[in-house]
């Protein structure tokens, strides 16, 4: 028995209403730095500096 796994990136700006970002493909992409990639290249998502530390932003909140 097996089972899918699919990694999420999740929006961190206060009160998102769509905060997940993630890829249909299965067992693709490996890493969570490849999904920023492609969520980055294709859907307009940012990973920015805020506060001090890097956040995942979607694209309404980029």
């Amino acid at each position: 028995m097996s089972a899918d796994a699919y990694l999420i990136i999740t929006c961190e700006h206060p009160g998102c209403e769509s905060p997940e970002g993630h890829w249909p493909v299965r067992f693709e992409p490996y890493t969570h730095a490849e999904l920023r990639r492609l969520l980055k290249e294709r859907r307009g998502w940012a990973r920015q500096r805020r506060g001090g530390r890097l956040v995942d932003l979607c694209p309404e909140h980029a």
